[in-house]
Order: structure tokens, then sequence, then C-alpha cells
């Protein structure tokens, strides 16, 4: 089973749990306690239909996040961040949350 390791820029927390492969970065987070949004936008987002661009994190490594989305190009994310919403985990990861506003 995969492991996340999940760092908050924002409060400087980190936490580790494992998942079950291919499980969705965005809803495992949240599912396990962790913050992946930063200030207003935990309560101002899509609620991961990937529209918002707001759970917005970086993961390395990155081939551990499954393939991009069309979303994430559309959004135009940089190479080393992902849309939480879009991102499966499929290896063990470190992830970065709350890095935009």
């Amino acid at each position: 089973m995969p492991k996340i390791t999940l760092q908050n820029m924002e409060t400087k927390e980190t936490k580790t749990f494992q998942v079950g492969y291919g499980a969705n970065l965005r809803k495992t987070v949240l599912f396990h306690e962790g913050d992946v949004y930063k200030g207003l936008n935990k309560f101002l987002n899509c609620r991961g239909m990937g529209m918002c661009g707001k759970c917005l994190v970086e993961v390395e490594p990155m081939e551990n996040s499954g393939p991009r989305s069309i979303i994430e190009d559309l959004h135009k994310i940089p190479g080393n961040q992902r849309l939480g919403c879009r991102a499966k985990v499929v290896g063990d990861v470190l992830v970065r949350t709350a890095i935009k506003d």
C-alpha cells in the first residue's frame, strides 16, 4: 500500500498515512483530516470537480501520482504540481499542501 507524507505549508504540520493503490489524493487527505486548501479556500472550492484549481499541491515524485489530466493542462499547472482532485496515488509520495491562496 502506498504511503502519503503530508506537509501543510501553512501550519507546518506533517502527517503520514497509508492509502489504497489508485486512491484519489484530495479525498484521501480530507478523509485523514489533513488540509488540502489554504485559508478560506476550505469553504470556497469546487468540491473536487477540477474547476477551481484551489486544491493545488506539490507532489514528489511526480511519477507516483498517476498521469496528468486535461483539466490540469487547461489550468496550466506547473510540472511539479498537481490538482489534488485529479491525482491518483500509485506509490509513496511527499505532498505539500496549502500552497495557493
